[in-house]
């Protein structure tokens, strides 16, 4: 192995890394007529994606093998989207952006499925988890109250397993503003059914980049990004 590629390898060993939903054109569709709306600037370094997991582990390698089982062990199901909902912050969690803002989400609803597909993946990454994230999240707001610093270590996040939300987020919205751009929004038709046939690992590299896909059900090994491996 190239000098090179063994860094990239390496830098790969100890990082931030999203497991995620790529939605479907017609949702993408949607999030970019809301953005209008509300007047809020797309992430161009992310693309849209529907979060499960987002944490800092050890050994991509590792958490591609454990992936990869999860995925077998699965059958492909259908989803329905909820509707546009907010992360509505309460102060006593702490976190600094959501002092004068809301996150404006694009919300999945929580169903059997989907939250059994949560559990799993952080049952079977736990042992995995480093204590990166944990450190940023307290770097960024060193006000996070003790529930919120309980919750980051378990699941990556302030937000517990029932206070977790399945969303693609569109982007902060000012809380003197939400009720009037929520209104605009209730005239759109989004509330579609979603089928999930495959969840996704992403790295952190200046955004979220794809690493791989996985298909439920199906024992084929899809190929890494090349531009990570």
């Amino acid at each position: 192995m190239k000098k090179e590629e063994k860094m990239k390898s390496k830098n790969l060993e100890k990082r931030r890394m999203l497991i995620a939903l790529i939605p479907q054109k017609e949702i993408v569709n949607n999030l970019e007529k809301i953005r209008r709306i509300a007047n809020i600037k797309a992430n161009e370094r992310s693309a849209p994606h529907i979060t499960i997991v987002d944490n800092s582990f050890e050994g991509i390698k590792k958490v591609d093998k454990k992936l990869r089982e999860i995925a077998k062990s699965l059958k492909p199901f259908d989803s329905k989207v909820k509707g546009i909902d907010t992360f509505t912050v309460t102060k006593n969690l702490g976190i600094e952006r959501y002092k004068q803002n809301n996150s404006l989400i694009y919300r999945i609803k929580n169903d059997s499925n989907l939250n059994n597909l949560r559990k799993e993946i952080l049952k079977k990454l736990d042992y995995l988890k480093t204590s990166e994230r944990l450190e940023q999240w307290i770097k960024e707001n060193p006000k996070l109250s003790k529930r919120s610093l309980i919750s980051i270590k378990k699941y990556g996040t302030p937000f517990g397993l029932k206070e977790w939300k399945f969303h693609t987020t569109i982007g902060l919205i000012p809380k003197e503003k939400q009720k009037e751009i929520l209104h605009k929004i209730k005239q759109l038709d989004i509330q579609k059914k979603m089928v999930v046939d495959s969840f996704s690992l992403f790295v952190r590299k200046n955004g979220w980049k794809l690493y791989k896909r996985y298909n439920l059900g199906n024992k084929k090994r899809l190929k890494p990004s090349a531009e990570l491996v």
